[in-house]
């Protein structure tokens, strides 16, 4: 089952970074106003490579339900 706000995080990402689906640590660290690319890294599965797909970290951004 979907979270009711997967798909308003989504939207709000692919705003912010105008469509593109991916994005760099620094894109995550102004989207969310993080200012620590260490937090980034702790909190959001970011590729080896320093990037996160937006479905990933929309979904990443979802509270968890029990």
């Amino acid at each position: 089952m979907e979270n009711p706000f997967y798909r308003d995080n989504l939207e709000q990402i692919l705003a912010f970074t105008q469509g593109r689906n991916v994005l760099r640590v620094k894109e995550v660290m102004r989207f969310t106003g993080i200012g620590d690319h260490r937090t980034v890294r702790k909190l959001y599965p970011i590729n080896e490579d320093g990037t996160i797909s937006a479905a990933t970290l929309a979904r990443s951004m979802c509270p968890r339900t029990k």
